[in-house]
């Protein structure tokens, strides 16, 4: 269950079965309360352990205290002759980069692991059946799961898992079928946020400020990647896009006096104040205000709620 779980989210899937997740978790979490894990696999408590916390269950470090030495250390096997070795170290590795201020156990797993992996990976033969492990292992230490982007991770994931052993087809097919629309919609979306830039023309009119319309939605898309949520990932990308513009005014082009003026006018929300700006800042101004009104109003009418005063404080 755990390992389906884990290929689900990995793959990028998670919200398709997010509720079915979510109340696995739970039987996991009601289930550990009256039993220990006294016989579970390094493997299988680093796994467990990782998947609660980094889905906000409750979950403490003593599941690893029947593998803590007289020291205060984990005990990792000296040597590493088959997968189910490698699967402990690496389940122990990315449990360990999830661990709270204070959490010891964790932290000298951290050191230990990254170590072991480290030398692992020197050692290791280049023979196939540790192909996927190596790149698993490769891929880990470069930058810890929690931290990575998902439909990264998920176009990592797909391919890498055409090497792995016992992989689940069904779901690996899934995965691509959900990745290539995801990728669809999400090529929709720059090309309408690009379609909206260029239009906006303040890149040209600015000249001074930078064009990162595409690091802007970039930016968006690691924080909503799904595809139901186009509207909004094409908002925060337009928001996005004026907060650098605005920074690169503020920081190396406007002086006090038309700074002030700026502020000014973005406190009050009003149109009128324009008049009394530098013609670049009306340009930037007029621009924002008519995006941030249409946005909310567009908000508006679907939620029934005005989001103008705190679109206008982000930026």
């Amino acid at each position: 269950m755990l390992e389906l779980i884990d290929d689900i989210q990995r793959s990028g899937l998670t919200h398709r079965f997010e509720t079915d997740i979510q109340k696995a978790l739970e039987k996991i979490v009601c289930f550990d309360k009256c039993y220990t894990m006294k016989n579970n696999s390094l493997h299988e408590v680093g796994l467990h352990f990782r998947l609660l916390r980094q889905n906000d269950c409750v979950v403490s470090q003593d599941v690893f205290k029947k593998f803590v030495s007289d020291k205060g250390e984990i005990i990792i096997k000296g040597c590493c002759n088959g997968h189910e070795d490698l699967k402990d170290i690496l389940s122990l590795y990315e449990a360990s980069h999830l661990a709270y201020e204070g959490e010891d156990i964790l932290d000298k797993a951290k050191t230990h692991t990254t170590k072991y992996l480290k030398n692992i990976l020197l050692e290791m033969d280049s023979s196939d059946n540790y192909e996927f492990m190596k790149e698993l292992i490769r891929h880990s230490l470069e930058i810890p799961l929690h931290r990575r982007m998902v439909m990264l991770e998920a176009r990592w994931y797909i391919e890498s898992c055409k090497k792995k052993e016992g992989t689940n087809m069904t779901l690996l097919e899934l995965a691509k079928l959900e990745f290539n629309m995801a990728q669809s919609v999400l090529q929709q979306d720059l090309k309408s946020v690009s379609w909206w830039w260029n239009n906006l023309g303040l890149a040209k009119e600015l000249s001074f400020s930078r064009d990162r319309l595409v690091e802007c939605f970039f930016v968006a898309v690691s924080l909503m990647y799904e595809p139901q949520f186009s509207s909004y990932r094409q908002g925060l990308t337009k928001v996005a896009s004026f907060i650098t513009t605005i920074d690169d005014i503020y920081d190396i082009y406007g002086t006090m006096s038309e700074l002030e003026l700026f502020t000014d006018a973005v406190e009050r929300w009003d149109i009128d104040v324009v008049q009394s700006l530098p013609n670049y800042m009306k340009i930037c101004f007029l621009a924002l205000y008519n995006t941030i009104n249409e946005m909310a109003y567009g908000f508006l009418r679907k939620h029934e709620h005005n989001i103008i005063p705190n679109l206008a404080k982000l930026v």
